[in-house]
């Protein structure tokens, strides 16, 4: 009797389980049919309710040079605001990575990656060669640059002299904002070529061909003529009263393959930090006029950033000016004359603006 008992229960169970699945098997079939209907209906609205031509027509106009130069900059400042913030050093490895979105966005994308891919990885060709110079032990220029700078400036060091000048909290604010402004070092020149590249593609090759130049020239110098920056010079008691700022507001984080290059300490006439952004003035001049004066403006607070920070003698501001300046004369005197693709706009560029693709300074 119990055995039947227990029989019982076990089939009672058995059948609850099964109804139970069955149930459930209905309810869910069910809902896969009301929400297939439910996205059929919405689909057919929204295909009721859009205007393709219309929206094919927003696209257009977003994609046109002068949307898309604000989108990129605007896009440019915010992710690479957010990555000085989290402490993280805007290499050109992670500018080219930044670049695609609004390469993504502007429907020629493959162009872009022609274009920037051989540029960014000479480029890194070139930071890795700088790592060489200081292993070939020839000793770097400290007393007799400090000397030229003394001498210039009636005994003073200006590094020296804006540290004395601001201290306490002021002083720190300074030490951040031109730490930041130090760091931008790839950011404006990569970004003045994402704008030249949107804008007008010509312009952008002759930047990047006078841009990467003017690199492996000063590479030369470099080599040749390794000289200390100030805080090199207080370390070696040649000079008083310059601290190496960069020590206490550093990035925490560095891309781990630029961190490898070991970039050339020793490297500091003339001031690259000065002639890249002067040149991205130069490149833009004649072909965006209004991003000129703001490159113009952005060469000046590196020129004080670099001075205060200790990175930089103002002798080698100077002749990072004057270097730069040299350089694009060079490439316009002397290549595009000669080299087609900087004298003609390429057939599948970005669309350049109304005012001409074949402006030269």
């Amino acid at each position: 009797m119990m055995l039947c008992s227990s029989s019982m229960t076990r089939m009672w169970v058995a059948a609850v389980i099964e109804s139970s699945i069955w149930v459930a098997n209905c309810g869910l079939a069910h809902a896969h049919r009301v929400l297939s209907r439910l996205s059929g209906m919405l689909r057919r609205r929204l295909r009721a309710r859009l205007d393709w031509p219309v929206v094919g027509e927003a696209i257009r106009r977003v994609r046109r040079p002068g949307p898309m130069v604000v989108i990129a900059v605007v896009y440019l400042i915010a992710a690479s605001g957010i990555m000085i913030w989290r402490g993280i050093s805007v290499s050109p490895d992670y500018i080219l990575l930044l670049c695609v979105p609004v390469a993504l966005l502007s429907g020629h994308v493959f162009g872009f990656l022609r274009d920037w891919i051989p540029f960014v990885a000479i480029f890194l060709g070139y930071e890795a060669l700088r790592g060489i110079a200081p292993k070939l032990g020839i000793p770097p220029h400290v007393s007799d640059v400090a000397g030229i700078e003394t001498a210039i400036f009636g005994g003073h060091v200006p590094s020296a002299v804006l540290q004395a000048a601001t201290p306490g909290a002021l002083g720190r604010v300074l030490a951040y904002g031109a730490t930041v402004v130090y760091f931008c070092h790839f950011v404006f020149p990569f970004g003045v070529g994402l704008v030249l590249w949107l804008w007008n593609r010509t312009q952008f090759l002759r930047y990047t061909t006078a841009l990467l130049g003017m690199s492996f020239l000063g590479f030369f110098i470099f080599l040749l003529l390794p000289t200390a920056p100030p805080w090199y010079a207080e370390n070696a008691g040649v000079i008083h009263g310059v601290s190496k700022l960069l020590n206490t507001t550093l990035p925490s984080y560095i891309s781990p393959y630029y961190h490898s290059l070991n970039p050339d300490p020793v490297a500091a006439f003339p001031s690259l930090h000065a002639a890249f952004p002067f040149m991205s003035y130069l490149a833009l001049r004649p072909v965006y006029p209004r991003a000129a004066w703001i490159a113009a403006a952005w060469t000046l607070a590196v020129c004080f950033s670099v001075v205060y920070l200790g990175e930089h003698w103002a002798v080698d501001v100077f002749a990072g000016v004057l270097f730069a300046a040299a350089c694009w004369f060079a490439v316009m005197r002397f290549l595009v004359p000669h080299v087609k693709a900087l004298q003609t706009p390429d057939a599948t560029a970005v669309p350049a603006a109304p005012r001409g693709t074949a402006a030269v300074a």
